[in-house]
């Protein structure tokens, strides 16, 4: 019996992958001048200077209350409100950078001062340390340390996170949609454009750099002190930033990104309000004079 061959062709259906998404309509442009200019949607979702303070005392009044279960003093440290944002899009300030260049004048005197802390810090005991983060054979000795030590049961009270996981109620979760906002803006065509028109600017200036983080990456600016070829570079930057209105389109770029980020997370970006709420209402509780 002749049997009949023929040829089954089959067609295999695979989803398509998502066209991508257009890009973001932008809001009004705003005027950049200063650092303090530079502001964007999911900013409104940080810890605010006060608050972080306030968690950070409140954490400071559970270890030191859980160290003297333990028979250990601790000095409750003297936690001042951090103001340095850092420079999210460079240099902006004509001012700032004709004396300092691409240094950041408030971070440095952020870091003396932690510097300057950790130095007048006496040394705490070996055993005082192992109850502090609950490792070592002096916790096994003792019996009792809780898990993580005296840090983890504070962290635990507050509803803070150990390790940052990046979830709800971590800043890091914030953090991490933040630089995705980044990203996303760095991609767009007007972004893009408008580093384009600035690259030329520096060059027609004598400087060669594709983009504005070409500068403010270089290792030999990373000094404290800026040289005169620094301050002189950092001028042109922020003259072609100027020029060509580059800084007020970065914000508006990055912001619309954001604006859609937020509405993509709205309900997680709520759960991690509500969770930062509770941790600044737990640590106000124990903190001296915040009750």
């Amino acid at each position: 019996m002749l049997i009949g061959t023929g040829l089954l062709t089959t067609v295999a259906c695979s989803a398509q992958p998502d066209a991508p998404r257009p890009e973001p309509a932008l809001g009004p442009v705003p005027l950049v001048r200063i650092d303090a200019d530079v502001r964007f949607p999911l900013d409104d979702y940080l810890l605010s200077p006060e608050h972080r303070v306030i968690v950070r005392k409140g954490q400071d009044v559970l270890v030191q209350r859980c160290l003297r279960r333990f028979g250990f003093e601790m000095d409750l440290p003297d936690r001042e409100v951090d103001r340095v944002r850092g420079r999210v899009i460079g240099v902006v300030d004509p001012a700032e950078v004709a004396e300092h260049g691409y240094s950041d004048p408030e971070t440095i005197e952020s870091v003396r001062k932690a510097e300057q802390v950790r130095k007048e810090q006496k040394p705490w005991p070996e055993d005082m340390i192992a109850v502090l983060n609950g490792n070592g054979p002096e916790v096994r000795k003792r019996g009792g340390v809780p898990d993580g030590g005296c840090l983890g049961e504070a962290q635990r009270m507050l509803g803070l996170t150990s390790r940052s996981r990046g979830e709800p109620g971590d800043e890091n979760f914030v953090i991490g949609l933040s630089r995705d906002s980044s990203k996303l803006a760095e991609a767009d065509s007007r972004l893009k454009e408008a580093w384009r028109k600035w690259s030329a600017c520096m060059k027609d200036a004598g400087y060669d750099y594709a983009d504005p983080w070409g500068p403010n990456g270089e290792k030999r600016f990373s000094g404290d002190d800026a040289s005169p070829e620094e301050i002189a570079t950092a001028r042109a930057d922020v003259a072609c930033r100027e020029e060509h209105g580059v800084n007020g389109i970065w914000v508006a770029v990055r912001t619309a990104y954001q604006n859609r980020i937020i509405t993509d997370n709205a309900d997680a970006l709520r759960r991690h309000r509500g969770v930062v709420d509770e941790q600044v209402r737990k640590a106000t509780a124990v903190v001296p004079g915040k009750n």
